[in-house]
């Protein structure tokens, strides 16, 4: 998703006008170890769960559970948990722009509640910790999910990635 376009869906959660935003109404920061500090918060970003993504996600990854379907047992379709271990990506192509990606190094989640088809979901975070390590530039996001509406804890994770500058590691 281009960072246009993820700041108009950031708009429309928010009940903003549906506009795009121009060039100069963008006001992400480059993604460089220089704009990456300890304690800054990214988020929040809103969005919906979709039952069509859950289904697609469901069936990329073979998940054949019962419950990932419109006739979940469960009364509600329940997304699988690993489709929102990407959160992080929604949360930094929302702060940052540009720069080359990273590599991603470590990952952990607690899982508290399950997301179900349609709900409204919260997600925000900060860094935790930048270093510059045998020559490596590392960081380290926190995040959690809740729902929207109850903010109820839905999942709580972290990431630890490698900058990558010019498609080269930092």
């Amino acid at each position: 998703m281009s960072g246009q376009n993820l700041a108009r869906l950031i708009n429309l959660f928010n009940g903003s006008s549906d506009r795009w935003l121009t060039m100069d109404q963008d006001n992400r920061l480059l993604m460089c170890p220089e704009n990456l500090h300890e304690g800054m918060k990214l988020g929040p970003v809103f969005y919906i769960v979709k039952p069509e993504q859950i289904e697609a996600f469901a069936r990329g990854t073979a998940s054949q559970s019962p419950l990932f379907t419109k006739n979940s047992p469960a009364g509600d379709q329940i997304a699988p948990p690993t489709m929102r271990l990407q959160d992080y990506a929604l949360l930094i192509a929302a702060h940052f722009y540009g720069g080359s990606g990273g590599v991603h190094a470590k990952h952990w989640s607690e899982f508290h509640a399950p997301m179900r088809a349609n709900q409204a979901v919260k997600t925000e975070g900060r860094i935790t910790r930048v270093e510059r390590k045998r020559g490596k530039f590392y960081f380290e996001l926190e995040y959690e999910s809740r729902d929207a509406t109850t903010d109820e804890l839905l999942v709580r994770q972290a990431i630890t990635s490698v900058l990558l500058l010019e498609g080269k590691i930092a």
